[in-house]
């Protein structure tokens, strides 16, 4: 049997004032940042060349989030979170818009069913961390657990 699937990263992206980077997809609305891991790429490797490609800010990951996967499709969703360290904001084919937002106005400008479930769990994240799998279209989550890190 041959196995097959994708990976992709995106990282919840805070700066000093703790307010977090959003952009705007062409195809999906607001969202973080992350994409596509490539082939021989590491995951902390993606996840800064995406944010940069983005929206051209430079970041730092300062811990892991959870996971989540695309059943229908065999993606694999890793999420980080990243601290700012430098970069003006830029937009590129992929980001219509790039802005700070707070924390509360997050949730609002988010729409996408993934994106949103995906952003609900950044922004709840705690000393678990969480494992969901999913159906994309129509969205469905089909298992959700959270794991607490052991020491």
């Amino acid at each position: 049997m041959e196995y097959t699937h994708f990976v992709s990263v995106a990282g919840l992206v805070c700066n000093d004032k703790d307010e977090i980077l959003l952009l705007k997809s062409p195809t999906r609305g607001w969202e973080y940042p992350g994409g596509m891991v490539e082939p021989g790429e590491t995951l902390q490797d993606a996840l800064i060349r995406e944010v940069k490609e983005e929206t051209g800010v430079d970041i730092k990951i300062t811990g892991f989030i959870g996971v989540c996967k695309n059943i229908q499709k065999d993606i694999v969703n890793i999420d980080f979170f990243c601290k700012y360290t430098g970069g003006d904001l830029v937009t590129s084919d992929e980001s219509l818009e790039v802005k700070w937002v707070r924390r509360d106005e997050a949730l609002n400008l988010v729409t996408f069913p993934l994106t949103k479930k995906r952003l609900e769990n950044m922004l709840s994240a705690d000393d678990t961390v969480k494992c969901f799998n999913f159906r994309k279209e129509p969205f469905e989550v089909v298992a959700e657990e959270k794991y607490t890190v052991r020491r």
